[in-house]
């Protein structure tokens, strides 16, 4: 099950930078989308490059929402009140 979450965050990161659509960039006019290498299209490349240099994952320390800044701030500040 955590596979498939891990999966579907992926997903939402290659949507929320826009790389599941198609692309103008790269390829040739009437012709493939990709690059003059690989014809994969350019959009697809660049998310398995992403994907292959680690940036695509979202583990908890990497990405702070508003509720886990707020849950660390009230910690610190019962632990600041506990001391004195």
């Amino acid at each position: 099950m955590r596979k498939k979450k891990k999966k579907n965050s992926k997903k939402k990161i290659i949507k929320d930078l826009h790389l599941d659509k198609q692309t103008s960039h790269g390829g040739w006019p009437g012709g493939h989308t990709g690059s003059w290498i690989n014809k994969t299209p350019a959009n697809i490349q660049i998310a398995n490059w992403l994907e292959s240099m680690g940036l695509l994952d979202s583990p908890s320390h990497a990405r702070l929402s508003e509720n886990n800044i707020r849950r660390i701030v009230r910690k610190l500040l019962i632990k600041a009140n506990n001391y004195h």
